[in-house]
């Protein structure tokens, strides 16, 4: 699986960098529910997250992340070895997923993966769970 970086996402990487913000916020992985159509100027707002039936959002461990690749397209990858796992406890239909700052409320990436309907007792595995920034104009 890979997401799509968004501008607001990829400036709030930029400032960590170039202003150098000793402790960028933490990200979490939401779920939605609506078919939304992920371009670079999506925003939260955009976005219905799925809050119930093992859906809610997850904390990312800044410990879990691989460093980004030097090759275009660069790659930042979470978690290899056994992904990002929601278990769900009831129904649920999920169009994809998002990354979003846990106090900024901005979307860093999402993807889309079309709709997929969950019952009690499945899980949604998202493995590898990739940001890649093309800088291919």
């Amino acid at each position: 699986m890979a997401a799509q970086a968004t501008i607001e996402g990829i400036q709030e990487l930029m400032d960590a960098v170039f202003k150098d913000v000793a402790n960028p916020e933490d990200v979490e992985i939401i779920l939605f529910s609506n078919d939304e159509a992920i371009t670079v100027n999506t925003v939260n707002a955009d976005l219905t997250e799925i809050t119930t039936n093992g859906g809610e959002k997850q904390t990312l461990t800044k410990a879990s992340w691989v460093a980004a690749t030097a090759a275009d397209p660069i790659v930042s990858r979470y978690n290899g070895a056994t992904g990002l796992v929601f278990s769900f406890t009831g129904a649920l239909t999920v169009f994809g997923y998002a990354m979003k700052g846990v106090t900024s409320d901005k979307i860093y990436a999402a993807e889309n993966f079309g709709v997929q309907t969950y019952g009690n007792g499945n899980s949604l595995t998202l493995q590898p769970l990739d940001v890649n920034l093309d800088l291919t104009p």
